[in-house]
């Protein structure tokens, strides 16, 4: 076994296999039909790697001595080989492939001492590909036979993974880097190239067997296609869809799904000195199943492939077969050189150029190439020489799909040197394609009645000099070129106007206007609006006719309030009023305040207002005398929205409610005297306030009695603050006597009422 592997490592620098990661042409793990040409070489390497533990076995676990371990979660699987090939002829190609593996199947379990986490070597891979036509020329289709044999070297007792669908033994022992028995395949390659008609696909497919000399082994029916296209010189895109189905019942059922099958999209670069690198996403079929990594899910089916395992050792494990990888990164690296007598350079597109030095890699058949592989056109006109027919054609000229000039209107001078390309048939033409015109202004020799007019004349449709106005003067010496027909003009084509008012003397019935003055049609002073007032000086030129007007041509609007005098009914109305269309002042909220002076123009109706407009507010507390609750408040003192003192002790109408005196007698109550010291002390607080006593009496005897007691009350209060420290000059007493009541006198209790002390506010 040691020399076979020995030998196999040493023919890995001549040949390499064909098949897609074994080193193909096309994508990753596509057969196709092409050859490396007779003593064409090629050398390489490639695979593919996943992490995770479901790459493994199913669900990531095993069982060993009855006991189920599970993997660690991240578990690198690898897949690589080495892979060469040589050309025996042009359309036969010997090659191998050894694989390399390499399982990090690490766990809590003895996985490692059980040999699973392990590398090693896989079955050499040894071919022989034979493609129809034999002949080299570039053909759409092609097809090819491909035989492999494949030799049992690789380890037994090895990794966790069967890497083929045929290394899966049902009534015995399963190596998952081993069918530990020769076999032998065939497959049928068919590709279709419309590289070679221009267009950049190229499309392969193959199908075959793979048959083992051991009866437990499965016979494996192998498959694969895949879709080519080449967007730019150094770049392939690809998609693959590939696989391995068993074809027969060995002790597992079988079922498509359950063996190998790939989605592959991916890109291949084609690198200098012919190294071609590829990359793709391997993506199991049956991922698309189970797209949300559901355990329960994964794990359907799986007891009927589970694996026996026997390691090096003796012991015992199995798992569940998994096919593939759900998902993994795939890569391939080749490098071709050499070809026929091992002396010429490989040219793919047969044009004599190398394809080292092509710029041109895929020029058709037949079409002749410059020294860099681009097809030639020595008039530079587009088309290749190989096609074009008329291979001298003049440089600019526009020619059709086999190079001869094309001629749109006949006139004998090639579309794109003619600069008149819809000149008429049988006309006299230039060396430009344009029909002679001797003096040069734009009227063809074959229409031009007047073929001598002077240069840079303007002519009309006959070539001769334009008269518009039929006045005589052409058009091209004429400042007044709408002159009316019949009018006598001057040399310069203009009528007569001796005042300068742009009338024609003719017309003008006013030839006297003084320079600068605006005239109407007649040649005689504008008033447009008729007001007597000239347009020139009116500065309201659009007057209504019959109105009377300022010496501006403005209407008369005495007291400038916006309406004309003769409409105005108050014409004496102050400045800044408001008025309505007749003139007169508006007063919107009927307060008495007109609107243009009213600052408060939606004042309530009847509400009493100031001069302004607002609401009277005579505590000046912010809150207005027709919501203001307590309307004597002093000035500074906080009150709520009802217009009332927050402080109780500031509230002069719950104060003057303490003061009381003795009947009949100017002397307070006892109670009265906290109130009075409450009242003295608000004095004090605000010393820019002045207060004014008022003493009311009921109408219960005489008036002037109920008069002087009134008066004498109110003074006692005065008296009584000042003796506190208030100063004279901020206090007054007025007596009202039953003058002013705020109740009925007729009960007991509206006579109580009015009896009383008003505090009022005044300033000096």
């Amino acid at each position: 076994m040691k020399k076979i592997i020995t030998l196999s490592l040493l023919a890995c620098s001549l040949a390499f296999a064909q098949a897609g990661i074994q080193g193909g042409t096309d994508g990753i793990h596509q057969y196709n039909t092409k050859t490396n040409g007779q003593m064409g070489f090629s050398i390489g390497t490639g695979g593919n790697i996943a992490i995770d533990a479901w790459s493994l076995s199913r669900g990531g676990n095993y069982t060993s001595d009855g006991k189920t371990y599970g993997f660690n979660d991240w578990d690198p699987s690898l897949s690589g080989n080495i892979n060469a090939s040589v050309g025996l002829y042009d359309m036969v190609d010997l090659g191998l492939n050894l694989p390399l593996y390499y399982e990090h199947a690490k766990s809590n379990g003895p996985s490692g001492s059980n040999n699973m986490w392990t590398t090693s070597r896989g079955d050499l891979n040894v071919w022989f590909k034979v493609r129809f036509p034999f002949d080299n020329e570039k053909r759409l289709f092609s097809a090819a036979v491909q035989v492999d044999a494949y030799v049992p070297s690789g380890e037994e007792a090895a990794g966790v993974r069967p890497r083929h669908a045929w290394y899966l033994n049902g009534k015995g022992e399963t190596h998952p880097f081993t069918s530990n028995a020769f076999g032998i395949g065939g497959n049928l390659i068919l590709s279709l190239d419309l590289m070679n008609a221009g267009v950049p696909v190229r499309w392969n497919g193959n199908a075959g067997i793979v048959y083992t000399v051991d009866h437990n082994l499965p016979v494996v029916f192998v498959y694969g296609t895949g879709i080519n296209v080449m967007p730019v010189e150094f770049m392939d895109i690809f998609v693959e869809f590939s696989g391995e189905m068993r074809v027969e019942d060995n002790g597992y059922p079988v079922d498509p799904l359950a063996d190998p099958m790939l989605l592959t999209p991916g890109f291949r670069f084609h690198l200098p000195f012919n190294v071609d690198f590829a990359m793709g996403l391997d993506v199991a079929v049956r991922a698309l199943k189970n797209i949300t990594f559901d355990g329960e899910e994964e794990m359907k089916g799986s007891k009927n492939y589970k694996v026996k395992y026997v390691d090096e050792d003796g012991r015992v494990s199995s798992y569940y077969y998994t096919p593939t990888p759900l998902f993994a990164g795939t890569a391939s690296l080749t490098w071709r050189f050499g070809g026929k007598n091992s002396s010429k350079k490989k040219d793919e597109d047969k044009d004599g150029v190398a394809d080292e030095k092509d710029k041109c890699l895929h020029t058709l058949a037949g079409v002749k190439v410059d020294s860099v592989g681009c097809p030639l056109d020595t008039d530079k006109d587009g088309v290749p020489d190989g096609v074009d027919i008329c291979a001298n054609t003049i440089a600019g000229a526009t020619v059709d799909s086999v190079g001869c000039p094309m001629d749109s209107d006949k006139d004998g001078v090639p579309d794109g040197l003619d600069k008149c390309p819809n000149t008429k048939e049988g006309r006299q033409i230039d060396a430009t394609g344009c029909e002679s015109d001797f003096d040069k202004d734009g009227i063809p020799d074959a229409d031009d009645r007047c073929p001598n007019t002077k240069a840079g004349a303007k002519v009309d449709s006959t070539g001769c000099a334009a008269d518009t106005d039929k006045d005589g003067v052409p058009d091209d010496l004429d400042k007044c070129p709408n002159t009316p027909e019949g009018a006598e003009v001057n040399a310069e084509g203009c009528e007569g106007d001796r005042d300068g008012d742009g009338i024609p003397d003719a017309l003008d019935k006013c030839p006297n206007t003084k320079p600068g003055t605006p005239v109407d049609s007649t040649g005689c002073t504008a008033d447009a609006d008729k007001d007597g007032v000239p347009d020139g000086l009116d500065k309201c030129p659009n007057t209504p006719e019959g109105s009377s007007v300022d010496s501006t041509g403005c209407i008369s609007d005495f007291d400038k309030d916006g309406v004309a005098d003769d409409l105005d009914k108050c014409p004496n109305t102050k400045e800044g009023v408001v008025v309505d269309s007749t003139g007169c002042p508006i007063d919107t909220d009927k307060d008495g305040v007109f609107d243009g002076l009213d600052k408060c123009p939606n004042t309530e109706k009847d509400i009493q207002v100031d001069s302004t407009g607002c609401p009277m507010d005579i505590d000046h507390d912010g809150v207005p005398d027709h919501q203001d609750k307590c309307p004597y408040t002093l000035e500074g003192v906080k009150v709520d929205a009802k217009g009332c003192p927050l402080n109780k002790k500031q509230d002069l109408n719950k104060l003057k409610q303490g003061i009381q005196f003795q009947t009949n007698s100017t002397k307070f109550t006892k109670d009265s005297y906290g109130t009075l010291n409450d009242i003295v002390a608000l004095l004090k607080d605000i010393p820019s306030s002045n207060l004014e006593v008022q003493g009311h009496t009921d109408n219960v005897g005489k008036a002037e009695k109920n008069k002087e007691l009134s008066q004498a009350r109110a003074q006692a209060v005065v008296d009584y603050f000042i003796q506190q420290g208030i100063d004279a000059s901020r206090l007054r007493a007025v007596g009202y006597g039953s003058e002013k009541p705020i109740a009925s006198n007729g009960s007991k209790h509206g006579r109580k009422q009015n009896r009383r002390v008003e505090l009022v506010p005044f300033e000096k």
